[in-house]
């Protein structure tokens, strides 16, 4: 078992001013906490990932150390060190798994995984689902059994459970940014869908709504700095938003009911979260990040209350959780 300490963070409070009553999906700053102080040296966030019944999760390394840190409670918990690349997935029953070269269960065992390195996209149902570049496992998280494997058509950035139990996966194509189906056994399941057709384009983030809507998130290189956000509904791309002033590291986006939720940042342009109506594909609200520009990669929800982590620039960037309600 693996030493297990829950300590309080040191949470810095930001005054967070609206003007008037906020429009839907509009937030602001309530908390920050500076994880670079709490965890007592400079942080690298590998992952932040929700929580069945409780506030997103990060797993957090630094100085040979890693941690699980939940943010929005102040609960830290020490962990065995983590390689990286690795991922955090949180089972159904609330257990961490580390997914790295192997699965470690945290306080458990550690079994080999069929990948060769650090997966790029991870997800749990009964199942692990697990990508690295163009081959996709699944394995069984209690006893690392391969269940299933295939090959996408390119490369694998994002996986995605849908409702019916199936999985959306996001890959690379030469051709832009791609949205294929696959059965629980890693079976094609349904046309591919081109969801950004320009081909230096680049998938920063995906998920799947319990109606089904995918909405993904890509850098799109035809412009500096723009981004994009799209939905796809039975096979269509109903809703697709252009975005402005954002880089790469950032675009990861969080839904709560219809909204969705977009890190913006870039060397010029003063760090947001920002709101869009995923029906309309209006900006309905835009919480401050940073009193000019940052450097964002990792967005969760949870209920009322969004977790992001990044920092700000300065002469002395810390590496911080940003709690927005």
């Amino acid at each position: 078992m693996s030493r297990a300490a829950a300590t309080a963070l040191v949470v810095l409070l930001a005054a967070a001013c609206t003007a008037g009553p906020n429009p839907p999906g509009a937030r602001a700053t309530i908390e920050t906490v500076d994880l670079d102080n709490a965890l007592g040296t400079d942080v690298t966030v590998l992952d932040l990932v929700p929580t069945p019944g409780g506030p997103p999760v990060a797993l957090v390394s630094g100085a040979g150390r890693s941690w699980l840190v939940a943010p929005a409670t102040g609960v830290v918990r020490e962990i065995p060190a983590a390689e990286p690349g690795s991922r955090l997935v949180i089972t159904h029953d609330d257990t961490p798994l580390v997914v790295g070269t192997a699965l470690t269960r945290v306080g458990g065992e550690v079994l080999p995984l069929p990948l060769g390195g650090p997966p790029t996209a991870a997800l749990i149902g009964d199942t692990l689902y697990v990508a690295r570049d163009t081959r996709l496992a699944a394995v069984d998280a209690g006893t690392g059994e391969v269940r299933a494997t295939a090959t996408a058509p390119a490369p694998v950035t994002h996986l995605a459970e849908a409702p019916d139990g199936g999985l959306a996966v996001l890959v690379d194509h030469p051709n832009g940014v791609v949205l294929l189906w696959l059965t629980p056994d890693l079976r094609p399941d349904g046309d591919p869908v081109a969801v950004v057709p320009e081909q230096v384009s680049t998938p920063t983030d995906l998920e799947v709504t319990a109606d089904g809507t995918v909405v993904v998130t890509a850098y799109v290189g035809r412009a500096l700095d723009a981004g994009r956000l799209v939905t796809v509904v039975d096979g269509a791309v109903p809703t697709a938003v252009d975005l402005a002033g954002t880089d790469d590291t950032a675009l990861d986006v969080a839904v709560d009911g219809r909204s969705a939720y977009v890190v913006l940042s870039a060397a010029y342009h003063p760090a947001e979260l920002t709101a869009v109506d995923l029906v309309t594909g209006e900006v309905t609200g835009v919480a401050g990040l940073c009193g000019g520009a940052g450097a964002f990669g990792a967005v969760a929800a949870d209920g009322d209350t969004l977790t992001v982590v990044g920092s700000c620039t300065g002469a002395d960037p810390h590496t911080t959780a940003f709690l927005v309600g």
